[in-house]
């Protein structure tokens, strides 16, 4: 077998390395010469080229649909259709809801676990008798949500493919 080197197959040349980067240095030196537009491109015959400015002058303007800020005719225009329009968004419902045992047994499920680990962490000796409590308050959460949880889809029973997906 032969004997495995470690290093490089061929020792690196100091000359060809040189040559190398002079090589890349003209191709650098070459490409700053030229000016070039940010969009070099053929123009159809017939068609008015986009570029207004002096290529030589290194400032090229564009005059086309998005050479203008138009954010003011935006929400002049928004102002328009939303008179035209005439939404009015309906009222929102009430923030807990219109049943209180269900936002207390939200409370309940929520909040019990928060207290027992605010108990345990704040107030060392706690009284067993307050754990119990708020375990079983917990327990009584989870309990009217789930006796309160719908047994069934909600809409029409009648046709089969009546709430299938979002409404259109």
């Amino acid at each position: 077998m032969a004997a495995r080197s470690d290093g490089p197959a061929e020792p690196v040349d100091d000359d060809r390395w040189a040559r190398i980067v002079e090589q890349l240095g003209e191709v650098d030196s070459a490409a700053d010469s030229t000016p070039r537009r940010p969009l070099d491109f053929p123009v159809a015959p017939g068609v008015d080229s986009p570029w207004t400015g002096d290529a030589a002058s290194g400032h090229d303007a564009v005059d086309g649909p998005r050479s203008w800020d138009g954010s003011a005719q935006y929400a002049d225009a928004e102002a328009a259709v939303d008179e035209a329009e005439g939404f009015v968004p309906p009222d929102p419902g009430p923030v807990l809801g219109g049943d209180p045992l269900l936002t207390m047994a939200w409370l309940a499920a929520g909040g019990m676990p928060v207290l027992l680990l605010a108990l345990v962490v704040f107030w060392r000796d706690v009284p067993p008798v307050l754990i119990q409590a708020a375990c079983g308050v917990f327990v009584l959460g989870v309990a009217v949500l789930l006796w309160r949880m719908p047994a069934g889809r909600r809409g029409d029973d009648d046709d089969a493919d009546s709430d299938t997906g979002a409404v259109v």
